[in-house]
């Protein structure tokens, strides 16, 4: 199996590209990093000012490349899905989606943190990425498979899998 990392519209490249050796050697698996695709311009909402993830999620079903490959996408826009006000990400079979957006200390008014942004984008990565590969979520509030309705629940996470998580995969 080959996991894609790929950018959707405007994503810096350091970003996928720091991603890259940690996910791999958490999963095991060779991790590519796709050119950027286009944002569907049809996910997105006028009224909420938002881009629905699972329309993202449909076209970038479309775009497999592979019947043994998983994607990745990453996106600088505010996503949610209908039952939930925002979404940090979302995650089917083969295809999975996380937000930049709501991960920066900007975005709620405060100086930002490089630091902080980053180990978010991974958590967030591997956490869709563990949906992919089967896992649902974890009641361990340290492991990376734990639901995080808000950033203090991601921020108290680990960047990896606790040993009952490792173990089903």
């Amino acid at each position: 199996m080959l996991l894609h990392i790929r950018p959707i519209g405007e994503v810096e490249k350091s970003l996928p590209d720091g991603m890259k050796d940690h996910i791999s050697s958490i999963f095991s698996l060779p991790v590519k990093i796709d050119m950027a695709m286009s944002i569907p311009y049809y996910a997105y909402n006028p009224d909420r000012g938002q881009y629905e993830a699972s329309t993202i999620l449909a076209d970038m079903m479309m775009s497999i490349p592979g019947d043994d490959s998983k994607v990745l996408g990453i996106i600088d826009k505010d996503i949610y899905v209908k039952s939930f006000n925002f979404i940090f990400g979302l995650a089917a079979e083969k295809v999975a989606v996380i937000s930049l957006t709501r991960l920066r200390e900007e975005y709620y008014g405060l100086p930002p943190n490089e630091f902080l942004f980053k180990e978010r984008i991974l958590k967030e990565a591997i956490h869709e990425i563990g949906h992919m590969l089967g896992l649902g979520h974890c009641p361990d509030i340290g492991c990376v498979m734990h639901f995080s309705n808000t950033l203090d629940d991601t921020d108290i996470k680990d960047c990896e899998p606790c040993a009952r998580c490792k173990a089903l995969l």
